[in-house]
Order: C-alpha cells, then structure tokens, then sequence
C-alpha cells in the first residue's frame, strides 16, 4: 500500500423522492459513494433514513428546495412519489 498517494472522495450520491432509502442502500453497494442529501417528505421514511444516514440532510418537498444552494453530486436516484399522496390521482380507481 502507498501511502503517499492521494484519496479520491468519495463520489457523491443525491437521492430525490427517497422513500425507505432501498435504492440508495442498492446504489451504494453497487457503486459506493456517499449520500449527500436525501429529499422525502413522508414523516414515517424520513424517520427511518435520519436513523440510518444520521447527519445526512432531508431536503423534504422538492418542489420547494432552492436548487442552487444545494450540494451538486455524481449520481442522482429518484424513487416514484405515491401519487395519491401528492393528490394527482384518485383515491379509487374510476375504471
């Protein structure tokens, strides 16, 4: 081992619509790299990704965050928003 050789940093790892962060657990094992923020407003998946990636920010709705304060990142993952949460779709389906 050399240890005169400089350390790469680790590759950043943005996560948007987060959900229980199994994507990102995926895209960290696959790729490692570090999640540098978190965006997920449902309370119950927020909980559980400040217990497992404590100190790693929850940028909540994304359509609020003012994106050029946020850190930028090598890779982006993106989970599907509960539409029915978001009001976009009908409780029942209609057909």
């Amino acid at each position: 081992m050399h240890a005169d050789l400089p350390r790469t940093p680790p590759r950043l790892i943005g996560s948007l619509c987060s959900g229980y962060g199994g994507l990102d657990l995926g895209v960290q094992a696959g790729l490692g790299g570090a999640l540098a923020w978190h965006a997920e407003i449902d309370p119950g998946a927020a909980s559980i990704l400040a217990r497992h990636w404590p100190g790693v920010p929850n940028l909540g709705d994304i359509t609020t965050v003012s994106w050029l304060h946020v850190p930028e990142v090598c890779v982006l993952t993106a989970g599907f928003p509960c539409q029915r949460r978001l009001r976009r779709r009908p409780p029942r389906r209609t057909c």
